[in-house]
């Protein structure tokens, strides 16, 4: 079987408010500041020339392209006038995210700001047993206000694996719609993820991946994954059981 999560909708326990690297008056925090530092002061020439525009927002648009190698696909371009998402430099994952009021619990994984997922150690561990050397993990820690850090380590999370297993056809009537000619959106509830039908033919033997023909994000869990991260005990958002065909 497969399974599915969507994005998460408010704050709380799997997404904590706050912002990466501490408020700087930004939308992307300290680690937006620090991206732009980088362009300015350290990146070649010829690499900088690559993000200026007509805009002549060089700087804003390569810290907007590091926060999307976070979450798309390897290779692809989200803008015909951008370069291709390429792999992560040592320099730009966040160090650190910073919420606004203490949390006594957070789920083992977590959506950050951008749609950015975390992992605790234990689900990074389970990942890893079944996709080797497939996704990415980045160290972050979870900062509190007065000077508190959440007890336990995080990763971020960029999944290296997405597929085309969708069956529109083969769904329930009103759990998609179309978002022109290539793509769809996905109703973000139960009743809807559950009329979402895949074709194993395509999936099998994947266990964590991105539908990457939807425009709201699909996390993709097989059904051993999803298995394993459950007899764990690991507290995730709800992941809803799919149709496979």
């Amino acid at each position: 079987m497969v399974w599915g999560m969507s994005e998460r909708s408010s704050f709380g326990e799997f997404w904590p408010s706050g912002k990466f690297e501490g408020d700087r008056g930004r939308p992307g925090g300290g680690w937006w500041e620090r991206l732009i530092a980088y362009y300015k002061d350290q990146m070649p020439e010829e690499q900088r020339a690559v993000f200026d525009d007509a805009s002549r927002n060089g700087p804003g648009n390569y810290a907007y392209f590091v926060f999307e190698k976070f979450i798309r696909e390897l290779g692809t371009a989200t803008n015909p006038e951008k370069p291709p998402i390429s792999p992560i430099e040592p320099h730009e994952p966040p160090r650190w995210f910073e919420t606004r009021k203490p949390y006594s619990a957070l789920g083992s994984l977590i959506e950050l700001n951008n749609r950015m997922l975390a992992v605790d150690e234990p689900l990074k561990e389970i990942i890893e047993r079944f996709e080797p050397a497939v996704h990415q993990f980045f160290p972050i820690e979870i900062r509190m206000p007065r000077g508190k850090t959440f007890p336990r380590g995080f990763y971020t999370l960029v999944i290296g694996r997405y597929l085309d297993s969708f069956s529109p056809q083969d769904s329930r009537e009103g759990s998609w719609r179309a978002d022109g000619q290539t793509h769809y959106f996905y109703e973000q509830t139960k009743r809807g993820i559950t009329g979402l039908a895949f074709k194993k033919s395509i999936f099998n033997g994947a266990h964590l991946w991105r539908e990457r023909r939807f425009s709201n994000f699909l996390t993709c869990f097989s059904d051993e994954l999803q298995a394993a991260i459950a007899e764990s005990g690991l507290r995730t958002p709800p992941m809803y059981k799919m149709k496979e065909i």
